[in-house]
């Protein structure tokens, strides 16, 4: 299952009778659109209406929010000038401790510089969890982890 954060991205115009109820939230694609396309919103909203959606271009799913009658896309987007919520898609991280029979050296895949490499720590056995919490460059992506070989997955622990 996927996990969502959603961020607060203040609107170009104020206006006192919004308030937090009306405020709305939408997925990252939308925010993107509406960022792109926001100092000239209104004339975006018509050609993507009447140009974009009338071509026989690849629908994504920008199109289907603008396709869905519930979720009142251009009430929406007029409603994000003021201020939205933003969906995000949260990336699951993972701590990779190696197996070693190297006595008091405990092995773990870590990001240094940028780069994913294997590091040794002092202090067999030293626990994960006391790595989860503050050292983020104990911290990887599933990418990460498949880039140094995919059998590594299989010792990844989530971080929560």
């Amino acid at each position: 299952m996927k996990k969502i954060t959603t961020d607060y991205v203040k609107g170009t115009k104020n206006y006192k009778q919004i308030s937090d109820d009306t405020t709305p939230t939408v997925p990252e694609f939308v925010a993107k659109w509406f960022e792109e396309k926001k100092n000239n919103l209104e004339s975006s909203i018509w050609s993507y209406i009447y140009c974009d959606m009338r071509e026989d271009k690849e629908y994504d799913a920008f199109y289907d929010f603008m396709n869905s009658y519930d979720l009142n896309p251009i009430e929406t987007l007029i409603m994000m000038q003021y201020g939205y919520y933003v969906e995000k898609e949260v990336k699951q991280l993972y701590v990779v401790e190696i197996p070693s029979d190297r006595g008091q050296y405990v092995f773990f895949l870590t990001k240094l510089n940028g780069k994913v490499a294997i590091t040794r720590s002092l202090g067999y056995p030293v626990s994960t969890s006391r790595h989860k919490e503050g050292n983020s460059d104990y911290h990887l992506t599933e990418a990460e982890i498949r880039g140094v070989w995919d059998g590594y997955m299989e010792l990844a622990e989530e971080v929560e």
